[in-house]
């Protein structure tokens, strides 16, 4: 019997474009999928279209997030719960596969029988499925804890396809979270001791829309996402520590610390901010006078000094010495060849 495939989708407001999602599924070579589509509360007409794709095809199952709290990665666990596939792959419902991409999938993750998950190329576009070729990403060699945790992730939710009972194992989603799910998700795979294997050497196989109207990147700065960004360094330290892994990782720790503490006061959570100071030291990420210049710089912030160019450049530049972030490759590779759909 052909291994089935669980395609998992959270749905919330995308009448207008979902229609492109689904004709990409029902245009796949591989027949052996069900798509799971949880409905997060749409105020449009998305419930509607659903209904009729359900009815055009009964590999079609909706249903509508029966528990809380609200969210994107509630409602992808319900439907992985409710699937019956042997994989599962996640996809929202403003992005597209290629038509092969179930196939290619299911062909690389059984040629690696023993990975829990396998990770796939992705290429972002605006309008049209070949109008930018822009890699997600690429890779090049480095760690890849690493690079996640310094802004350069190898891969997002919808680049992996997942044995589902490896899934299952390793937690599902973090319900709590509001951003960076994929994030915490891969670190926490990564740190797990799971298995996987990267295939960027073959096609692009799902493009991801680059939406200026992105429910992540809505109040992409506000305090409930800041908050999740916070939770999603302080699970990987403490899984680290737990590990003995802090030292490994120490210069990309501190540059994710550096990140979210700016982040913090530049939205003005100041009181975030000084907490994350005294938080750090159980990992003892910096020295002394290292965080005197965070103080410093959290001060500027705090009382406007910002507005005093010299100051503000100065204790900018003084906080951010030796813990900058190496550049990377994320979102900036453009792929060079013609794109299959």
């Amino acid at each position: 019997m052909s291994a089935v495939v669980s395609i998992i989708t959270p749905s919330f407001n995308r009448a207008d474009i979902v229609h492109e999602t689904a004709e990409s599924i029902f245009k796949q070579t591989y027949p052996h999928w069900e798509w799971m589509i949880v409905d997060d509360g749409s105020t449009d007409n998305s419930w509607e279209l659903l209904e009729q794709y359900a009815a055009k095809d009964s590999r079609v199952r909706i249903y509508k997030r029966d528990r809380d709290p609200k969210g994107a990665c509630v409602c992808r666990n319900i439907a992985v719960q409710r699937s019956t596939g042997d994989y599962v792959m996640f996809l929202d419902t403003d992005d597209v596969l290629a038509s092969f991409c179930l196939e290619q999938r299911v062909k690389a993750i059984q040629e690696n029988p023993d990975c829990d998950f396998v990770i796939f190329p992705m290429l972002m576009f605006k309008q049209k499925p070949d109008d930018m070729k822009l890699l997600w990403n690429i890779d090049n060699g480095k760690d890849d804890i690493a690079r996640i945790l310094t802004g350069d992730a190898i891969c997002q939710g919808t680049g992996t396809l997942w044995k589902k009972r490896s899934f299952i194992d390793i937690g599902m989603w973090d319900e709590e979270l509001l951003l960076w799910q994929d994030i915490e998700l891969h670190l926490r795979s990564l740190l797990g001791g799971m298995h996987y294997k990267k295939r960027l050497d073959l096609l692009p196989d799902v493009f991801l829309r680059i939406s200026e109207v992105s429910l992540s990147r809505t109040g992409f700065h506000s305090l409930p996402k800041f908050i999740s960004r916070l939770r999603v360094f302080n699970l990987t330290a403490s899984e680290m520590h737990r590990q003995g892994k802090i030292a490994a990782y120490r210069e990309e720790m501190r540059s994710m610390f550096a990140d979210i503490f700016a982040n913090a006061a530049y939205s003005n959570y100041f009181e975030q901010a000084s907490e994350m100071l005294d938080m750090q030291q159980q990992w003892q990420l910096f020295s002394v006078s290292e965080q005197r210049w965070f103080r410093n710089f959290l001060f500027t912030r705090k009382h406007k000094l910002y507005k005093i160019p010299m100051i503000e450049q100065y204790v900018t530049a003084r906080m951010k010495k030796d813990i900058g972030r190496e550049e990377g490759t994320l979102n900036k590779v453009i792929y060079k060849t013609e794109v299959h759909l």
